[in-house]
């Protein structure tokens, strides 16, 4: 036995070549005892696994016939998955020359339900590197990336939120309740980027900037983390501005466009000043 099908969980393989079964046949609708024959399992098997697809909107039964097609929420999934590609693909280069320009460890954030989750990370060139791993689920009350993703949501989903975080103390700094944390929510719009004073592990500071698509959303974060050995107080006007300048170019290649003021043209949600930024603030 190879050593990858160990690891196999066999009724997950049967769903999985029934979606495929219909996914690629020419016939939009499959009924439960062709797809059991053409799978070779049996049929009541078969009608069990179709019943868990459609109570999850992954599969549509046709009342009248019982027969089955693909649900509508692999659009939605495919529409997500294309969506990160497509992020990931704007901003690689960008987020890979902030590595190398500041020598640290940069992540690529994007919210999901009620995380935030690192779906790319670029290294720089300094020893010691402070890096979370992809696909890591991060709590939204603490780090610059997390706070800010939640920042910029609308309010109605900003206060589901704010009311169902658990509001874990990681560290003396990390925001204890969602009175303080809607302080730090509203200075992060106001200035325009996020900073984490060793709200999430002692020793960590890092500063978070919006990416923002066509319509004016934001869809993900740039989060740079530093290690205390290389922050100081007079490093980090320069790495808000480097870190807003990535975000600002990502926001670009996305379709994101400046508002029109009556001086010229001005970024809607960039107008912080990086030099008068209070870095004492713990985020609270």
């Amino acid at each position: 036995m190879p050593e990858n099908e160990r690891y196999v969980i066999e009724i997950l393989d049967v769903a999985l070549n029934a979606l495929e079964a219909m996914a690629f046949s020419e016939e939009e609708f499959h009924s439960p005892a062709s797809l059991a024959r053409k799978l070779n399992i049996n049929r009541s098997r078969l009608f069990r696994i179709l019943k868990t697809l459609e109570l999850r909107g992954y599969a549509k039964c046709d009342p009248k016939t019982g027969y089955y097609r693909l649900g509508l929420n692999f659009v939605s999934l495919g529409q997500k998955i294309q969506e990160h590609l497509s992020l990931r693909r704007e901003a690689e280069d960008l987020l890979d020359q902030l590595a190398k320009d500041t020598g640290d460890c940069v992540h690529f954030l994007v919210l999901s339900e009620e995380s935030a989750i690192v779906v790319d990370r670029y290294v720089g060139a300094n020893t010691l590197q402070v890096a979370q791993p992809i696909g890591k689920p991060l709590p939204l009350h603490t780090g610059a990336g997390p706070k800010l993703l939640l920042a910029y949501l609308p309010e109605a989903e900003s206060d589901k939120i704010l009311a169902s975080i658990s509001y874990d103390l990681y560290t003396p700094n990390t925001i204890p309740n969602s009175l303080a944390l809607r302080k730090v929510l509203l200075q992060i719009r106001k200035e325009g980027y996020a900073f984490d004073n060793q709200e999430y592990e002692i020793g960590v500071y890092a500063i978070g900037a919006p990416v923002f698509d066509h319509t004016g959303t934001v869809v993900a974060s740039v989060s740079i983390a530093v290690p205390a050995i290389r922050y100081v107080r007079e490093r980090h006007a320069s790495l808000v501005e480097m870190t807003v300048a990535a975000s600002k170019e990502i926001s670009s290649r996305l379709g994101y466009q400046p508002i029109l003021t009556g001086s010229g043209y001005r970024s809607q949600n960039f107008d912080h000043q990086p030099g008068a930024a209070n870095t004492s603030r713990s985020g609270k």
